[in-house]
Protein backbone atom coordinates (compact mmCIF):
# COMPACT_ATOMS: atom_id res chain seq x y z
CA UNK A 1 0.00 0.00 0.00
CA UNK A 2 1.40 3.37 -1.00
CA UNK A 3 1.66 6.42 1.17
CA UNK A 4 -1.07 8.27 -0.74
CA UNK A 5 -3.44 5.33 -0.29
CA UNK A 6 -2.77 5.26 3.46
CA UNK A 7 -3.36 8.99 3.79
CA UNK A 8 -6.61 8.72 1.82
CA UNK A 9 -7.82 5.93 4.11
CA UNK A 10 -6.80 7.79 7.26
CA UNK A 11 -8.33 11.16 6.35
CA UNK A 12 -11.20 10.06 4.08
CA UNK A 13 -13.85 9.71 6.78
CA UNK A 14 -12.90 12.84 8.75
CA UNK A 15 -12.72 14.85 5.52
CA UNK A 16 -16.12 13.66 4.34
CA UNK A 17 -17.59 14.26 7.79
CA UNK A 18 -16.22 17.82 7.86
CA UNK A 19 -17.60 18.54 4.39
CA UNK A 20 -20.96 17.01 5.38
CA UNK A 21 -21.06 19.23 8.46
CA UNK A 22 -20.25 22.35 6.44
CA UNK A 23 -22.82 21.50 3.77
CA UNK A 24 -25.43 20.74 6.44
CA UNK A 25 -24.71 24.05 8.20
CA UNK A 26 -25.03 25.77 4.82
CA UNK A 27 -28.59 24.53 4.47
CA UNK A 28 -28.26 21.62 2.04
CA UNK A 29 -29.42 18.95 4.46
CA UNK A 30 -30.03 16.27 1.81
CA UNK A 31 -26.49 16.52 0.43
CA UNK A 32 -25.15 16.65 3.98
CA UNK A 33 -26.91 13.40 4.83
CA UNK A 34 -25.55 11.75 1.69
CA UNK A 35 -22.00 12.87 2.51
CA UNK A 36 -22.46 11.63 6.05
CA UNK A 37 -23.40 8.19 4.72
CA UNK A 38 -20.27 8.23 2.55
CA UNK A 39 -18.24 9.14 5.64
CA UNK A 40 -19.75 6.16 7.48
CA UNK A 41 -18.62 3.84 4.68
CA UNK A 42 -15.14 5.39 4.67
CA UNK A 43 -14.95 5.05 8.45
CA UNK A 44 -15.94 1.38 8.25
CA UNK A 45 -13.24 0.73 5.65
CA UNK A 46 -10.69 2.46 7.86
CA UNK A 47 -11.78 0.40 10.87
CA UNK A 48 -11.47 -2.86 8.93
CA UNK A 49 -7.98 -1.89 7.76
CA UNK A 50 -6.91 -0.85 11.27
CA UNK A 51 -8.18 -4.09 12.80
CA UNK A 52 -6.35 -6.07 10.12
CA UNK A 53 -3.08 -4.25 10.81
CA UNK A 54 -3.47 -4.79 14.55
CA UNK A 55 -4.20 -8.50 14.01
CA UNK A 56 -1.02 -8.85 11.95
CA UNK A 57 1.00 -7.11 14.62
CA UNK A 58 1.77 -4.10 12.42
CA UNK A 59 -0.74 -1.79 14.08
CA UNK A 60 -1.75 -0.50 17.45
CA UNK A 61 -4.84 -1.42 19.45
CA UNK A 62 -5.24 2.22 20.49
CA UNK A 63 -5.86 3.11 16.83
CA UNK A 64 -8.53 0.40 16.65
CA UNK A 65 -10.33 1.83 19.68
CA UNK A 66 -10.20 5.37 18.28
CA UNK A 67 -11.45 4.23 14.85
CA UNK A 68 -14.32 2.33 16.46
CA UNK A 69 -15.28 5.29 18.65
CA UNK A 70 -15.16 7.60 15.63
CA UNK A 71 -17.34 5.25 13.61
CA UNK A 72 -19.85 5.13 16.48
CA UNK A 73 -20.00 8.95 16.40
CA UNK A 74 -20.66 8.86 12.65
CA UNK A 75 -23.39 6.25 12.97
CA UNK A 76 -25.00 8.24 15.79
CA UNK A 77 -24.87 11.38 13.62
CA UNK A 78 -26.50 9.52 10.74
CA UNK A 79 -29.16 7.89 12.90
CA UNK A 80 -30.10 11.16 14.60
CA UNK A 81 -29.86 13.15 11.35
CA UNK A 82 -27.58 15.60 13.14
CA UNK A 83 -24.22 15.85 11.36
CA UNK A 84 -22.96 18.00 14.23
CA UNK A 85 -22.35 14.74 16.11
CA UNK A 86 -19.68 13.94 13.51
CA UNK A 87 -17.39 16.28 15.43
CA UNK A 88 -16.78 13.25 17.66
CA UNK A 89 -15.04 11.54 14.72
CA UNK A 90 -12.82 14.57 14.25
CA UNK A 91 -11.90 14.46 17.94
CA UNK A 92 -11.19 10.71 17.79
CA UNK A 93 -9.01 11.19 14.71
CA UNK A 94 -7.06 13.94 16.47
CA UNK A 95 -6.54 11.79 19.57
CA UNK A 96 -5.42 8.88 17.37
CA UNK A 97 -2.86 11.08 15.62
CA UNK A 98 -1.60 12.39 18.96
CA UNK A 99 -1.31 8.83 20.25
CA UNK A 100 0.63 7.79 17.15
CA UNK A 101 3.03 10.71 17.58
CA UNK A 102 3.82 9.84 21.20
CA UNK A 103 7.15 8.05 21.62
CA UNK A 104 6.78 4.39 22.51
CA UNK A 105 10.41 3.78 23.45
CA UNK A 106 12.47 5.56 26.08
CA UNK A 107 14.08 8.74 24.85
CA UNK A 108 17.42 8.04 26.49
CA UNK A 109 19.42 5.03 27.50
CA UNK A 110 19.20 3.82 31.10
CA UNK A 111 21.85 5.28 33.37
CA UNK A 112 24.15 2.99 35.31
CA UNK A 113 24.83 4.02 38.87
CA UNK A 114 28.34 3.38 40.08
CA UNK A 115 29.14 2.87 43.70
CA UNK A 116 31.51 5.35 45.27
CA UNK A 117 34.81 3.85 46.46
CA UNK A 118 34.94 3.33 50.20
CA UNK A 119 38.08 4.63 51.91
CA UNK A 120 39.42 2.63 54.84
CA UNK A 121 41.33 5.30 56.70
CA UNK A 122 41.74 4.51 60.34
Amino acid sequence: MGEAHGVALRFGAPGLAAVALLVWLGGARGLGSFLLLAAIVAGAVRLIETVGLAAEGRGDRFAVVMCAAGLMCLVAAGAAHVPLLAVGLLACSAVELLGAAAPTEPVSEPVELLEAPVSRAA
